[in-house]
């Protein structure tokens, strides 16, 4: 008789990061997209809503803006998740066949720059919000640094750790930002009047168009979407269910948005103010409840930024993946109690627009031009991906205001400008000199 023999300590931390993930360590479409519903109940979302809300004014606007964001959010995890399934590895693993083994490294290296800063600002961002709620005296530095150290802990333990966070924390964040929502969105403000408020907020007006909206909307994902196959590596590969997934989950986001919305457009307050609207009395006063959806949704999405930051850092530095873990959260700690990260808004928004044109690339090499996922470049370095690469983070880069505002690819938003660029740059570029 067959029976299951229990999983060593080794086997426990075992997170296969830099090969495929065995056929049956496989995991449901849903378990899946609890961890992706889990990134996405965030209070980023919450504020994208609350600028997309005041700054359209009408919800017919406010809910095209959503669909077209989030659709293109879609088909990007949909095919690069797919991607993950097939093959079993990571974005950092597939952008080898692309980009080569030494060029994946420019890749990783961006990923893991990428997710570990965003780590740092939002373990900051945590400390503040216990700060505010409390009134404690404790420094907020310090603050920061032990709430990085203890958030950080599920992602330690890799897949298993996420999936059980977003299990006990998405049930929570659906109840309370939902009651919020209905309590509060019985009236809304006079489009005229939330349109003039976005006009006045500083230090930039809110979005006023659809397309600047739905901008809004799909970068707020995008470096999530080009990392999917991170998740979904451990999907089954059917293309269908990975579809699923991600339509679930960017629906749930969408949803997190409007939330968002509702309330900017029930109480004409800037995002600024969304810690007041949940928890004080004068609006939903949800007290401890609605402080512990605020923390639970810094939560989830911490933790898959640190375990998509460990992935690709893996790729680069060759140790055990729990033990990488533990220095990169301890590092992006110390970095956000320094303040350091929370002032390199340019910075990052550099390392947001180097991750779009490289799910590009990764997409165009393998539906368009190999078609053989999973196989790795001839050469230690492809030219052609590198140079469509570079050129692309250009194209976003300009078309993102800098220095200057060109408003030329669809929605005008930098992280999809590059993608498409991109595509075309590295499609026309391999068909011109590839060596094959």
């Amino acid at each position: 008789m067959k029976t299951d023999k229990p999983e060593t300590s080794s086997e426990l931390m075992e997170d296969y990061d830099l090969q495929p993930v065995p056929p049956e360590k496989r995991r449901s479409w849903v378990d899946l997209a609890m961890i992706w519903i889990g990134a996405a109940i965030v209070v980023s979302a919450l504020l994208r809503g609350m600028m997309i809300g005041m700054g359209l004014g009408r919800l017919p606007a406010v809910l095209l803006a959503y669909v077209l964001g989030e659709g293109l959010l879609i088909v990007i995890m949909a095919l690069i998740g797919f991607l993950g399934a097939r093959t079993g590895l990571t974005t950092s693993l597939l952008a080898r066949g692309a980009f080569g083994p030494g060029g994946s490294v420019l890749v990783a290296t961006a990923l893991a720059l990428t997710f570990m800063g965003w780590f740092g600002v939002q373990a900051g961002l945590f400390a503040e919000a216990v700060v505010s709620f409390t009134g404690w005296s404790v420094p907020v530095s310090f603050l920061t640094f032990l709430s990085g150290v203890v958030l950080m802990v599920p992602a330690v333990f890799g897949f298993r750790g996420l999936k059980a966070l977003s299990y006990a924390a998405v049930p929570l964040m659906l109840v309370v930002f939902g009651y919020a929502a209905v309590k509060l969105g019985g009236r809304r403000l006079p489009a005229e009047e939330l349109i003039e408020l976005a006009r006045a907020h500083a230090p930039e007006p809110y979005p006023l168009t659809i397309g600047a909206a739905a901008s809004i909307v799909a970068g707020g994902f995008v470096v999530g979407a080009v990392a999917s196959a991170d998740v979904f590596r451990y999907a089954r590969p059917r293309f269908r269910e990975i579809l699923y997934a991600a339509t679930l989950s960017m629906a749930v986001s969408a949803g997190m948005q409007a939330v968002g919305s509702i309330l900017a457009m029930a109480t004409g307050c800037y995002h600024e103010r969304l810690p007041d609207i949940i928890i004080q009395p004068e609006f939903a006063g949800l007290g401890l409840f609605g402080f512990v959806a605020i923390v639970f949704a810094q939560w989830t999405n911490i933790d898959l930024n640190l375990y998509s930051s460990v992935l690709a850092a893996n790729t680069i530095i060759r140790w055990t993946r729990w033990k990488l873990a533990v220095a990169v959260g301890v590092v992006s700690s110390l970095l956000g109690a320094l303040g350091i990260l929370s002032r390199l808004g340019l910075f990052l928004s550099l390392l947001s627009v180097s991750v779009g044109p490289m799910g590009g690339i990764i997409l165009t090499h393998y539906y368009l031009v190999r078609r053989r996922p999973g196989r790795p470049g001839q050469d230690a370095w492809n030219p052609v991906a590198l140079g469509a690469y570079l050129l692309s983070v250009a194209v976003g880069w300009i078309t993102a205001g800098h220095p200057v505002h060109i408003p030329v690819f669809p929605f005008s938003i930098f992280a999809f400008n590059g993608i498409l660029a991109s595509v075309l740059l590295y499609g026309a570029g391999m068909a011109l000199f590839r060596r094959e």
